[in-house]
């Protein structure tokens, strides 16, 4: 399941984004990646690459495999973190293994804050708008 795909209503436009409310599945889970709603509907800002205006119905193609890549850096690094700090730090006793457990996972969870701008920049990582499903009455 590399891809998911959703289909949405445009419900503003701003410059280049496109503000879209989906219907949420099951799949969706609770990863914070759109702004949710209630727990039927989510909005998600994305780029506007097919010119759609307010009321069009998008097809949204959201990278399964780049969700499974940003969790694992999200979860996966500071775990290794903890994992590191816990064993240097057991060479000196079981106190030194607990603060340098928690020590180097926090370490690891302000790097990956700081380095979030980067990240966001990364296409590997977001949705993309793929077709325009129906156009909007108003549009023509």
């Amino acid at each position: 399941m590399d891809e998911l795909c959703r289909s949405g209503r445009v419900i503003s436009t701003e410059g280049a984004q496109a503000l879209v409310r989906f219907v949420r599945s099951d799949a969706c889970g609770r990863c914070n990646a759109c702004f949710t709603l209630n727990a039927h509907e989510a909005d998600i800002e994305i780029s506007n690459t097919l010119c759609a205006k307010v009321g069009d119905i998008v097809s949204i193609e959201l990278k399964g495999g780049g969700m499974v890549q940003a969790s694992l850096i999200m979860y996966g690094v500071p775990l290794l973190g903890l994992l590191i700090g816990v064993a240097v730090g057991s060479q000196w006793g079981d106190l030194y293994a607990a603060v340098g457990g928690i020590l180097l996972c926090g370490g690891m969870y302000f790097l990956l804050r700081g380095l979030e701008p980067r990240f966001s920049r990364m296409d590997k990582f977001k949705p993309r708008m793929i077709e325009i499903l129906q156009r909007s009455e108003e549009n023509g």
